[in-house]
């Protein structure tokens, strides 16, 4: 493998890595992007959270389609696009003086949307665009497979790490509970 095939396998899996995180954490936890949807549209709490649910969709499919050659072309303009409404959402968010965090990957913490959001938009539109003039179809599909399930694997344990370590950890009893047991036994 070359170090250009390298490159656009390593960017692409990351893209798709970060993209469906994203997507999954705002399925499992919507609440946090649904207050942001509220705050930035004059949306009610039902159309928000359908909202949040369609673009929660729309970033999972998007990223595992990127992994697929036929598909790649789509993909990256969806990628593309998904790079715009962010980087517009980040726009509002900082005109607007929003303090609520993005809930972007259905964490409720983080940063404010603003021109994080903006620059992050804009890298993505990029991505998509590079993406779509060199259509790098012809990559390792193996590679890329476990590549994508490395990274995809790794940005979840970083970024759910608290929720990682909290099944871990042993669940601790209050402190009357083994009395009580052994009292009802």
């Amino acid at each position: 493998m070359s170090a250009a095939e390298l490159l656009a396998t390593v960017s692409i899996c990351l893209v798709s890595a970060i993209l469906v995180c994203s997507g999954l954490g705002k399925l499992a936890a919507p609440r946090h992007a649904r207050q942001l949807f509220m705050a930035l549209l004059p949306v009610r709490r039902g159309t928000a959270l359908s909202l949040v649910r369609a673009v929660a969709v729309v970033e999972a499919v998007v990223g595992a389609a990127l992994l697929v050659p036929a598909g790649r072309p789509a993909a990256a303009a969806a990628t593309a696009g998904l790079g715009a409404g962010f980087a517009v959402a980040g726009l509002a968010g900082r005109q607007r003086g929003t303090t609520l965090p993005c809930g972007c990957f259905g964490r409720p913490e983080g940063r404010p949307l603003g021109v994080r959001n903006v620059l992050i938009g804009l890298a993505l539109v990029g991505f998509g665009a590079a993406l779509l003039l060199t259509s790098p179809a012809a990559l390792p599909a193996d590679r890329m497979a476990v590549v994508a399930a490395s990274l995809v694997a790794g940005t979840a344990l970083l970024l759910w790490r608290g929720m990682v370590v909290d099944l871990a950890r042993p669940r601790t009893r209050p402190a009357g509970a083994e009395l009580s047991k052994e009292i009802a036994g």
